[in-house]
């Protein structure tokens, strides 16, 4: 490669790094539209602790006809139940003693309030979460409290189906279980009900009776199946039966909009959580930075534009996935990612002062640091996907968002050290090749570096 096309290369790279570097923190207005561009950093979904949202309680609506073993294993069934249904929505849903405390940012609280306005319902979800009503299974089409019916006790929760061929339309089936007990009592009704042709089993959502014209009773033993034929409809009504299916009544005792601070007396000195984050993010970087130039020098200087590209790549990704949550759980998973880049960083900037030391040539200990360090990099970042995949499938919704942001950073990490890094190095590399001085690199041979 000659000089000239080197650094025709490293121009562009420079240039495009700026650019990805803009578009990550700064915001404008599209020209010709009314839409701003928020930036990448701005539109990551930040969640509740840095962004603020909402914080809502619920308590046992009826403990009197519980004894205590019932109101905690019920408790903490509706607790596995709500997380299964929302965490992926961003909620965060725990017990404490007899109460369930639910937290949500306000960008994924105002994600589902807009999907509940494009199906044309003004349903909130928390308020059903909460509601006296839940979900109840009878023969009667005029009352939803009729006696004998099934209450949302007895429903085990529901599954979002995926897209089915019917003709030319596509049906999102959402199956409604019943448990043990609910499957009893559709058995019941079913003898009960056996010899009258005319009667059919009814299913009211929040008192609302759902299919007017009524279930065949035959159909419905173990498990109900409704259908929407648009994909948003689907999940909206999905989140719904899922708010309302619980094994226990709860009321609503508090329901407040927070701001974010991340809960520090720091947070609250400045005001704004994300002014401190930006502040620790630029603290960190402008450390390792200054750690690198200092004893890499030039090599160094390559690593600071390496950084720009992994920052736009990075931010780029994480406002990109819905799985993203920016909480200080994932903040942990992008500090973490960040360390993982520096240390690897150093680790193959020592390589090549190790390379340089043997008598190799600088474009000789370059290219051989980076290749000896390609397989030990891979395996350790194979190692940490595999665990990260294994935090998200069993972990918490706090674990879950520190796996998902470090598992994306895995792969930013990866491309950052061995196509950005490798190759801005190997071009510069290209155009001075012989003075160690600007590199750093010592040994106590002599040796013609031309």
């Amino acid at each position: 490669m000659s000089k000239t096309r080197s650094k025709i290369k490293l121009i562009i790279v420079a240039i495009l790094t700026i650019l990805g570097l803009l578009l990550t923190f700064v915001s404008f207005v599209v020209p010709t539209t009314n839409t701003t561009f928020k930036g990448f950093f701005n539109a990551i979904n930040y969640g509740y602790d840095l962004s603020g949202g909402r914080l809502v309680t619920y308590r046992i609506a009826n403990p009197e006809i519980y004894t205590e073993d019932e109101i905690s294993s019920r408790l903490n069934e509706s607790v596995y139940r709500l997380n299964s249904a929302f965490s992926s929505r961003g909620f965060n849903v725990t017990k404490q003693g007899e109460t369930i405390r639910i937290e949500v940012s306000t960008y994924n609280n105002d994600n589902i309030t807009n999907l509940m306005n494009r199906v044309g319902s003004s349903v909130d979800i928390m308020s059903l979460i909460g509601s006296e009503k839940g979900i109840s299974f009878n023969t009667d089409s005029s009352n939803y409290d009729a006696e004998g019916s099934i209450t949302s006790e007895y429903v085990a929760g529901c599954e979002l189906g995926t897209s089915q061929a019917n003709g030319a339309e596509s049906i999102y089936p959402i199956t409604i279980k019943f448990t043990e007990e609910g499957q009893k009592l559709i058995k019941e009704m079913t003898e009960t009900i056996a010899n009258d042709s005319s009667k059919k089993l009814y299913m009211y959502i929040n008192g609302n009776n759902y299919y007017s014209s009524g279930f065949e009773m035959s159909n419905a033993v173990s498990s109900i199946v409704l259908s929407s034929t648009s994909q948003d409809a689907a999940v909206a009504l999905y989140l719904q039966v899922s708010a309302l299916a619980k094994p226990i009544e709860l009321a609503t005792v508090s329901d407040d909009i927070v701001t974010g601070g991340l809960g520090t007396a720091i947070g609250g000195f400045f005001g704004n959580p994300m002014t401190m984050l930006y502040i620790a993010l630029g603290i960190s970087l402008l450390a390792v930075i200054v750690l690198l130039i200092v004893r890499y020098r030039m090599l160094g200087l390559l690593a600071m534009m390496s950084f720009g590209v992994f920052i736009s790549v990075y931010a780029f990704l994480l406002q990109s996935i819905p799985l993203v949550i920016m909480d200080l759980n994932g903040i942990l998973g992008v500090a973490l990612t960040f360390f993982l880049l520096s240390a690897t960083m150093v680790d193959i900037f020592e390589r090549v002062r190790y390379e340089y030391s043997l008598g190799k040539k600088i474009p000789n200990s370059v290219t051989s640091a980076f290749k000896k360090k390609t397989l030990p990099v891979l395996e350790k970042s194979v190692f940490l996907i595999i665990l990260c995949a294994v935090f998200y499938i069993v972990g918490t919704p706090a674990l879950k968002a520190f796996a998902v942001t470090l598992f994306v950073g895995l792969f930013v990490n990866y491309f950052t050290l061995f196509v950005a890094l490798r190759g801005t190095c190997l071009s510069y590399i290209n155009i001075n090749a012989t003075r160690k001085k600007l590199y750093n690199l010592k040994r106590e041979a002599t040796h013609n570096e031309i």
